[in-house]
């Protein structure tokens, strides 16, 4: 099997399609940081999770949709359509057994209600006022979902605050942007305001994983230093500072998600970035989700520490 490298191949999701194809489908998926099972696949329809606090905090979780995605009906002004596209159309060559490829896929980043018309999501998602201008935010958009109403599409106004950035001496990717309006029927989430989260602390992350239906995905805890890291701990120790990682089933989509502390129920940071991570399968010939162990030495997924997050 052959690993392919997001970073050197222009982010592709596949090695059978044209460069430029490649390059548009990796910006509709927002990586750096794609598709990677830790483990089994712990990834679950929203709807049918386990935990009813989970669910209901879900509310104010929200999907980035391109603006050019969704159109107002002509009959009806509070209904809003959009196109459906499945998984296994945006991304060729998936292997037939890839899960929830039969299902739409919409959006490609993720992001959280701090306020009546705050959302959180990261930097890379909410890079310049363009994407602020380009991009709606949906809510509630779950498997099933055929069409949406006005009242779960916004569009961001402003950013209030933005940082992307990844060097020897500081992580940092996190944006915080105003709606155009509050967010009917929904409420802003509580979030860990001091100290940090313990090793070995169980986390749910809850977004948009592919731009798909809303997923809940659990199984993954707080890990120490990867086999990456360690390679240069007193320079990781610092960086840190700002981030935590986990061995979370993260994908394309994902970025922005809340990870929430099982626990308290309480939000400990946005996902930012994950591995380099679809495999090509030359016997079957198609894309398959890398698959790591739950060692925290393969744990690459990296956390936006919340506390580090301004204007929250």
């Amino acid at each position: 099997m052959n690993i392919i490298s997001f970073k050197s191949l222009a982010l592709s999701l596949s090695l059978l399609v044209t460069i430029e194809t490649q390059a548009k489908l990796s910006r509709d998926f927002d990586l750096p940081g794609a598709d990677l099972i830790y483990g089994n696949d712990d990834r679950h329809e929203i709807e049918s999770y386990e935990d009813s606090d989970i669910i209901e905090k879900s509310q104010s979780i929200a999907m980035r949709v391109s603006k050019k995605r969704l159109t107002e009906d002509r009959d009806d002004a509070d209904r809003i359509l959009f196109p459906t596209i499945t998984l296994k159309r945006a991304i060729p060559n998936l292997c037939e057994d890839e899960k929830f490829q039969d299902q739409i896929s919409l959006g490609n980043c993720s992001g959280f209600l701090a306020g009546p018309k705050t959302i959180v999501t990261a930097g890379h998602c909410m890079n310049s006022p363009k994407e602020c201008e380009d991009y709606k935010w949906v809510f509630g958009f779950k498997e099933g979902t055929t069409e949406l109403s006005k009242n779960q599409v916004y569009s961001c106004k402003k950013i209030l605050h933005q940082k992307y950035v990844y060097s020897d001496k500081e992580v940092s990717d996190y944006a915080v942007i105003e709606l155009d309006r509050e967010v009917v029927s929904y409420k802003a989430l509580k979030t860990r305001k001091f100290g940090r989260v313990l090793l070995n602390t169980p986390l749910v992350v809850v977004g948009h994983p592919m731009g798909l239906p809303m997923k809940a995905t659990d199984g993954g805890v707080v890990s120490r230093m990867n086999d990456i890291e360690r390679e240069h701990k007193f320079k990781s120790f610092f960086l840190k500072e700002n981030y935590f990682t986990a061995n979370l089933d993260a994908y394309g989509g994902n970025s922005g998600s809340p990870v929430f502390n099982k626990r308290t129920g309480k939000i400990e940071g946005i996902l930012i970035q994950g591995a380099e991570d679809f495999v090509f399968n030359n016997e079957r010939n198609c894309l398959e989700s890398r698959r790591l162990s739950n060692s925290h030495l393969e744990s690459y997924e990296k956390i936006m520490r919340i506390t580090k997050i301004p204007g929250i």
